[in-house]
């Protein structure tokens, strides 16, 4: 839910060849595995935003944040809600 600190395993497309080149030997597909944890920003029907840096300062007006990433739900193999200390 909005606001949990959260452990994300998810998969991402990978690769991208530089050059042109024949369609046969375009190798074997593969997908990477990638970690992310973070506080949840925000959920919708197809996908979640997690923040990694959040700023906890009484004196701004506003709650800030940095390095949002929107992940597609069907991209995420696992997600653990984690305890942080404090």
């Amino acid at each position: 839910k909005v606001g949990d600190a959260v452990f994300l395993i998810w998969e991402d497309s990978y690769g991208c060849s530089p050059n042109w080149r024949d369609l046969g030997k375009a190798g074997e597909p593969a997908t990477m595995r990638c970690e992310s944890i973070g506080w949840i920003a925000r959920k919708g029907r197809r996908f979640v935003v997690i923040i990694p840096h959040i700023v906890n300062n009484h004196d701004l007006s506003i709650k800030q944040g940095c390095g949002d990433m929107s992940i597609p739900l069907a991209a995420i193999v696992t997600c653990k809600k984690i305890r942080l200390p404090g």
